[in-house]
């Protein structure tokens, strides 16, 4: 399965972002249709979250330790040692991508394509970790190998789909999130991804629906109910956003998300104290560490004469 990731806890908007840029509002969409303006404040300021996210993922420095301790990934380093081909480097590389440690799998799966060029799940792991890193545009031509070499793969059409929605290409990828569905019914991931594109497009009645039908597949599926959250925020109705996230039963993250959906709306001493709130549930929580810490800067600017 895909992974998009980001915004929420979970998912997060699929482009990248300069560091240290600043929040920027995202208005309430009257409607169901928002403005383009609420659009592209709504894509900017998920390329902050994203950001952050991504700082607060693990480093390449833990990789050895993770090693001892993941028992999976020990057991797929071992068969590699052993057998040397493009399953194994590829069911490596999966694993370091499961504890979020990409450049090391970004390897593992390069030394797969090395071995087999034409294995598109391994250049489809590619395409994921350049889009997970912000780069896109280094993200398509491995999503089009991908493609070429496994065109009935609903998970490739719903990568490829999520890289051209970084691209700003929205109408294509909502084709390529289309054409994994109609290849299997049952992908909750790419009704998700659907979800988020209705959003970029400020269509979060559409999005909404999208996100419901993937929840209905995939109860949970922590994504989608993020991204149902995320068009109830965008559609005005903040009671159900909150509702929609405290489901998920976990309280730091149920805090964190919170404390995004108040940043969307411009509400910094909200925000800020649910990401304390997500701190003290969680004390080694990155993450929520690192929104803190901006919402407090942007407080201090806000309160500047």
């Amino acid at each position: 399965m895909s992974r998009i990731v980001v915004c929420l806890a979970v998912v997060v908007a699929t482009t990248g972002c300069t560091p240290g840029a600043k929040f920027r509002k995202v208005a309430s969409a009257p409607s169901s249709h928002a403005s383009a303006s609420t659009r592209d404040s709504l894509e900017e300021f998920m390329d902050v979250v994203r950001a952050k996210s991504e700082r607060a993922r693990p480093s390449t420095e833990r990789a050895r330790t993770i090693e001892g301790f993941d028992q999976t990934l020990a057991k797929a380093l071992q068969t590699l040692t052993v057998e040397p081909s493009a399953a194994s480097h590829r069911a490596v590389a999966s694993n370091y991508v499961r504890l979020g440690i990409l450049d090391v799998a970004h390897e593992h799966f390069s030394a797969a394509v090395a071995l087999d060029p034409r294995d598109a799940a391994s250049l489809d792991g590619l395409a994921r970790i350049w889009r997970d890193w912000g780069f896109p545009h280094l993200a398509l031509p491995d999503a089009y190998r991908a493609l070429h070499y496994a065109p009935d793969s609903p998970s490739v059409h719903n990568t490829l789909g999520t890289v051209l929605q970084a691209l700003g290409r929205r109408a294509e990828a909502r084709a390529h999130f289309e054409k994994a569905l109609a290849l299997d019914v049952t992908a909750a991931y790419a009704l998700s991804n659907l979800c988020y594109g209705w959003m970029l497009e400020g269509d979060a009645s559409k999005a909404a629906d999208a996100c419901r039908q993937a929840l209905r597949l995939q109860p949970n599926l922590e994504a989608a109910r993020n991204n149902l959250a995320l068009a109830y925020e965008v559609g005005g109705d903040s009671a159900a956003a909150l509702e929609t996230l405290a489901a998920s039963g976990d309280e730091a993250r149920v805090a964190y998300n919170q404390g995004i959906l108040h940043l969307a709306s411009h509400r910094y001493q909200e925000a800020l104290k649910a990401f304390d709130t997500a701190r003290a549930a969680r004390p080694r929580f990155r993450a929520a560490e690192a929104m803190a810490r901006q919402t407090r800067a942007q407080l201090h600017e806000v309160s500047q004469p």
